[in-house]
């Protein structure tokens, strides 16, 4: 028997993990906006950019409002359209944007790593985050983002063959119409007069985006071990606040890859290959809109927890004590 019921508690969800992150990604901005560039040097700006765009990946996605369902062939990431306020052809289009913000974000946290990973290797080759080449990881951030859109509208876009799948399993999942909701996602296989075949566009948009995914998530995981080893080599020549702000650092960059390893990549990646190999996984389908929208107010609460400076400000803040900054003056700059 169909019911809505898990469709209101994931836009509940979308509600509570809009306002939690807004509210804690304002309040990291206002603590690295006072933080003396001399401490974190132009990481200051890359943690700055980290928050502001999840503070838009927010935005999106309580506007977009996603959910997801998995077919034995096919999923769709669809949103209701009364609760969008969206036509049926902008909700699709609002959908494909949410998706371009996963993009955006996954390629930001590599370049955060990346930067980590030179400013405890090769500090001199920092000069590669200088003003002047920031059009680069501009262009590259825009780059996935908009590969990502393009992709999941234009060539995962709805279709009167995937209605055919979705239509009758939404009816009878949730009770919905189709001019209740709006959808993209891939369908990987059709029947052709009885016969089972591939559907080539959703494998080849499918297949961009996990290309996407695996090249980050290995530069992710070599960036990280060549930093964590190299902090292990430099440990018994280097000044004790140094390797302890890096430290703070890294470890605050492990904690924020944690959280989307389990809230993002995971459940994503088995919402790409389930239906490949049939699985229909309802449970997952379920779980996974849920998931993507409480994770971005975790990200901040790493940096809040693991930086020390950020935590003697908020303490100073919650017992009304005077914040001295010349307190940082000792230590030893990040580049």
């Amino acid at each position: 028997m169909c019911s809505t019921r898990w469709l209101e508690l994931t836009y509940y969800a979308e509600t509570i993990g809009f306002c939690l992150s807004i509210s804690f990604n304002f309040i990291l901005l206002l603590l690295i906006s006072e933080m003396p560039k001399k401490i974190f040097g132009s990481y200051k700006y890359l943690m700055l950019s980290f928050s502001v765009l999840g503070m838009f990946y927010s935005c999106c996605n309580v506007l977009a409002k996603p959910n997801l369902y998995i077919t034995d062939v096919s999923f769709a990431a669809f949103n209701i359209l009364k609760n969008t306020g969206f036509s049926k052809s902008f909700g699709s289009i609002a959908i494909a944007i949410y998706s371009s913000c996963y993009g955006m974000m996954i390629v930001l946290l590599t370049i955060n790593f990346y930067y980590r990973y030179l400013s405890v290797t090769c500090p001199a080759k920092l000069t590669r985050f200088s003003a002047k080449n920031s059009p680069i990881w501009v262009f590259l951030i825009l780059f996935n983002s908009s590969t990502w859109f393009v992709l999941s509208y234009f060539v995962n876009g709805p279709t009167s063959m995937k209605d055919e799948i979705l239509q009758p399993e939404l009816l009878q999942a949730y009770c919905m119409q189709p001019e209740d909701y709006a959808y993209v996602g891939p369908q990987y296989f059709y029947k052709d007069e009885g016969e089972m075949k591939f559907h080539l566009p959703s494998w080849i948009a499918s297949g961009g985006m996990a290309f996407t995914m695996f090249i980050t998530n290995t530069l992710l995981t070599y960036f990280g071990i060549e930093t964590y080893r190299h902090l292990n080599k430099i440990g018994s020549i280097a000044g004790i606040e140094y390797r302890e702000l890096q430290r703070q650092l890294f470890r605050t960059l492990v904690i924020q890859t944690a959280i989307p390893m389990v809230f993002m990549y995971f459940p994503i990646s088995c919402m790409f290959l389930f239906p490949i190999f049939g699985i229909k996984a309802e449970s997952l389908a379920n779980v996974v809109p849920i998931a993507v929208a409480i994770y971005p107010c975790f990200e901040p609460l790493a940096a809040m927890y693991c930086i020390k400076s950020f935590q003697k400000r908020i303490f100073s803040i919650l017992t009304c004590n005077k914040f001295n900054k010349s307190m940082h003056s000792t230590v030893v700059p990040v580049i």
